[in-house]
């Protein structure tokens, strides 16, 4: 029998044999462990998982041979649940699984093409049967036949081999649980991607172009993708659990979907702005089912009327005339030699040598246990300096203290090297959270009837994950901002002589070991004397601290709780917390932004970010012969204060670096560890910096630069201000590290 793959699946095709490239690595040892007598029911339990995956799979698919030879293991191992294991059992077992291997890595680095056809459903690949197939099944059905008199076990065996779940009465209720456990993960993680994919890139392709042909064949494609693993996981289901019949209505609205994009393909109709509404409404119930699945949270919206309006919309179509000089198919190929390519040759895919694995998936668990291994591994390796100072200084013993730091440089080394390979590990494109950018801006530019234009830029600069997780919300409420108060609607644009589209640029880009966001728009800028107006009306700040206000100053008023410029609540804006849950989020990410902003011109603002969070360098600093930890992203630079050049005004204390007036705060202050000393004929201070506002804080010692790991305080002791966390350092001392952005404000400047 001859195969066919819809090129439509050959990305999840590649997939799937990488999966099962990696199943069969281990069912070799745990089948070989069988013979051994092993008694452990999670090995058996382990074998059957990995078989039935792969069967299942193959029946995706369409790879009879794969669905043949793994019926058949399936059967073996129900005689080895029921009875002795007998060698002929574990042969076939064996045997099969040399097949498998075999069949996988052909068909993975040696399909050809031999044809591709049109049909109603698309382009396909068309494949002989392996050659192999009938002599291994074959081979199988001698071992049966010679050991069946030997177990008795014959009413064990199915005659119709082509039921797929005649071998389910073989798996313990236990391995079922296990199973559908597996594939449910799978199943949501892989619609995650899809529907992000969907929404955030596709979707607002074909809003802005809805002749985009190949946005209409990828949308097609992705949604066939999800209606495969959908049968797969509702494969897994028993009628009685309660998510069967929410998967099948959700499969019912897949299928529709995937219907009415078929017809819009193969009738080449254009996707107007009712199919693009329509299809983010179609997209809202897919999240919406698998938030429901994956999270067990929210609501699943009515099927039935989204499977009405689908419906409603194939009717609409099909009354229409179809263009003329269509094709039946969408796959197009650029010359003649392209039809008879190979499949080696199609993008994205790589050849493989014997072994069709490129990639591994790990659990994010995982490399944050890792992560924390390395983490406490800094802690341990600055130990080795206090050791080696303390064996040369108080031990007089020179020269033990000198291997000490050789053993302490090589440590270092593999040290930073484990550091460098699991934070590459860690840091991901940050388009994850730039892609759903364009549906934000989409949706309020619809509401407000304004013309906008997002640019996103800098898309593939990588990030820790963990900051990842914290700055989409952040980013949101700007972009938010930008859209709603930043651009004018299109007349006033006009009025004034600018384009009538406006415009928003979204970038990111590595800058000095940070990450730096930018949202810079063309919109009408903010007017500090109206920041002004509304913060005095709102009673947030007094006329007296208003008038003392530079514009940056009074700029940064946006960041006060409950500061708003909306003249009414909107579903997007007005309430005064957007901007202060900004401020908050990112501070909690030792990250600052600031803001520019010329009036009539635009506003941009900038947000700088470490590139990670698990492992930081900052300064040792000490006051009143207490040590702390202050972060190196917070400090502009130290310097030395000479006494004549601190002036008192007003109860406080300034003095001028360069030119500027810079107030200085003395840490012990803050911290009520003692009084200011003014008596000394020169300070040492650290300027920080919030990203809007510096200052000068004295300490009596500046020592050295350190990587620290931060373990945040708990209980009662979470709350107090201007401390982040803390630390232990190489001589097992426990030191607080400093939060830069609560000291300015507790300093009152």
């Amino acid at each position: 029998m001859i195969s066919k793959i819809y090129t439509e699946d050959i990305v999840i095709l590649k997939e799937f044999l990488d999966k099962c490239a990696s199943l069969m690595g281990n069912m070799e040892k745990d089948i070989v462990r069988l013979e051994t007598g092993s008694g452990d029911k999670s090995l058996y339990d382990c074998i059957y998982k990995n078989i039935n995956i792969i069967r299942k799979g193959s029946s995706f698919f369409g790879l009879t041979a794969l669905l043949k030879v793994t019926n058949e293991m399936n059967f073996i191992m129900g005689r080895i649940t029921a009875g002795p294991v007998l060698t002929g059992h574990i042969d076939a077992l064996l045997l099969s699984l040399d097949f498998l291997n075999s069949y996988i890595i052909r068909l993975g680095s040696k399909l050809q093409v031999i044809s591709v056809s049109g049909n109603e459903n698309g382009k396909f690949i068309e494949f002989a049967p392996d050659s192999k197939e009938e002599q291994i099944l074959g081979s199988i059905e001698k071992i049966h036949k010679q050991y069946e008199s030997e177990d008795g076990l014959d009413r064990y065996r199915k005659t119709d081999k082509t039921d797929e779940d005649s071998y389910d009465v073989l798996l313990s209720e236990g391995l079922q649980s296990k199973i559908e456990e597996d594939v449910r993960e799978q199943f949501v993680f892989e619609n995650a991607e899809h529907l992000e994919l969907i929404e955030n890139n596709i979707l607002i392709r074909l809003d802005n172009d809805n002749n985009d042909k190949e946005s209409i064949n990828e949308i097609f494609r992705v949604v066939h993708s999800i209606k495969g693993g959908t049968g797969v996981y509702l494969s897994t289901l028993s009628p009685e659990d309660p998510h069967y019949e929410h998967t099948k209505n959700f499969l019912e609205v897949v299928h529709s979907f995937e219907n009415l994009l078929s017809l819009i393909r193969d009738k080449q109709y254009a996707f107007d702005k009712n199919l693009v509404n329509l299809s983010f409404r179609v997209i809202d119930f897919f999240k919406s089912f698998i938030q429901f699945i994956g999270l067990g949270e929210g609501n699943i919206e009515n099927y039935k009327e989204i499977a009405e309006s689908i419906n409603f919309e194939i009717s609409n179509l099909e009354s229409l005339p179809a263009k003329s000089g269509q094709e039946s198919t969408t796959v197009n190929y650029k010359d003649e030699a392209d039809k008879n390519r190979k499949y080696d040759d199609i993008p994205g895919h790589k050849k493989a040598n014997g072994n069709i694995t490129q990639s591994i998936r790990v659990r994010q668990e995982k490399i944050d246990a890792m992560m924390n291994i390395i983490s406490e591994l800094v802690t341990a390796k600055n130990s080795f300096a206090h050791i080696s100072e303390k064996l040369g200084t108080e031990y007089n013993l020179p020269e033990i203290s000198k291997e000490i730091k050789q053993v302490e440089a090589y440590v270092n080394r593999i040290s930073d090297e484990l550091q460098n390979s699991i934070m590459s590990i860690r840091m991901v494109e940050i388009r994850t959270v730039f892609q759903k950018m364009p549906r934000v801006v989409r949706d309020i530019a619809q509401n407000s009837g304004k013309n906008i234009e997002l640019i996103i830029e800098g898309e593939d600069t990588e990030i820790d994950k963990s900051i990842i997780e914290h700055i989409s919300d952040p980013l949101v409420h700007i972009i938010r901002n930008s859209t709603d108060h930043g651009i004018e609607p299109y007349e006033e644009r006009i009025s004034i002589g600018k384009p009538g589209k406006g415009k928003i640029i979204l970038r990111a880009y590595n800058k000095n070991k940070y990450v730096y966001i930018e949202v810079e728009d063309d919109g009408r800028g903010i007017d500090p004397e109206k920041i002004k107006e509304k913060a005095l009306a709102k009673e947030l700040i007094s006329e007296a601290e208003a008038e003392k206000m530079n514009n940056k100053q009074l700029i940064n008023l946006i960041f006060i709780p409950g500061f708003s410029t909306a003249n009414q609540v909107t579903e997007v804006s007005g309430r005064g917390v957007g901007m202060d849950i900004v401020k908050s989020n990112i501070s909690k990410i030792n990250g600052s932004v600031t803001v520019e902003s010329e009036i009539g011109k635009g506003t941009k603002m900038v947000i700088r970010l470490p590139l990670s969070l698990a492992i930081s360098r900052g300064l040792i600093v000490e006051a009143e012969g207490t040590d702390f930890i202050i972060p190196l992203e917070s400090i502009v630079e130290t310097v030395k204060v000479s006494t004549d050049k601190i002036h008192h005004f007003n109860g406080r204390y300034f003095t001028y670096l360069r030119g500027t007036v810079i107030g200085m705060e003395w840490i012990s202050k803050i911290f009520m560890l003692g009084k200011r000393d003014t008596l000394k004929k020169e300070l040492n201070a650290v300027i920080l910096t919030n990203g809007t506002e510096n200052i000068a804080l004295v300490v009596d010692k500046l020592k050295k630069e350190q990587e620290f790991v931060m373990k945040p305080l708990e209980g009662h002791l979470a709350s107090i201000p201007g401390i982040s966390g803390s630390t232990i350092l190489g001589n097992g001392k426990v030191v607080l590290i400093v939060n830069p952005s609560d000291l300015i404000k507790l300093s009152g400047l």
